[in-house]
């Protein structure tokens, strides 16, 4: 008898992004970019996000099926449309059991700083759940201040290095042999 009940895959996921998970660490120009080349090719600023159209096709990207794209109006442009798009994200949001808070108000009125937040929030999210293939590809100045590769390792010994024997010190009779302790030599005079 358990008194706690299981967490779902998601909805753990999401309790797991803290608010120091390093995805709420992205910048505005790599979420930009991101959107750009995953989602939407004209995006511009973060405060477009406001129609809710990215965040479902985010969701339904992660989530196949999870967002009815049929029911979200691409081309919104009022707060009225912006709400139907939101209730579409909410509702997938309840599909799959994902406990994050929309701020609605919040996002609809273009307020950066929200957006900015929640769209943090997705890409943390979508990471997780489909690893690096929804990151873009790195940037001309990232590979250049990339660390260099690492060299080549010394190659592994030939076997017949291997089968070498350790070189030997030469004893002749009545000759002490060098390293040997004065406890070796008190045994012997005894």
């Amino acid at each position: 008898f358990s008194l706690f009940k299981p967490l779902g895959q998601s909805r753990a996921a999401a309790m797991a992004m803290g608010i120091m998970n390093e995805g709420y660490f992205v910048g505005r120009k790599e979420l930009t970019q991101w959107i750009r080349d995953n989602f939407e090719p004209s995006f511009q600023k973060v405060e477009d996000l406001a129609s809710g159209v990215v965040y479902c096709q985010i969701l339904n990207t992660v989530h196949p099926g999870s967002v009815q794209m049929s029911k979200v109006k691409m081309a919104a442009k009022t707060e009225v449309d912006y709400l139907h798009n939101f209730k579409c994200l909410q509702a997938g949001f309840n599909r799959k059991k994902i406990s994050q808070r929309i701020e609605v108000e919040k996002l609809t009125k273009r307020s950066f700083q929200f957006n900015m937040e929640f769209v943090q929030f997705m890409k943390c999210y979508a990471d997780m759940h489909l690893g690096s293939a929804t990151a873009p590809p790195p940037s001309a100045e990232a590979k250049e201040n990339s660390l260099p590769s690492r060299p080549a390792a010394a190659p592994a010994p030939t076997p017949a290095a291997k089968r070498a024997p350790p070189p030997r010190d030469v004893v002749s009779s009545g000759a002490r042999r060098v390293g040997a302790g004065a406890g070796q030599q008190a045994g012997k005079a005894a």
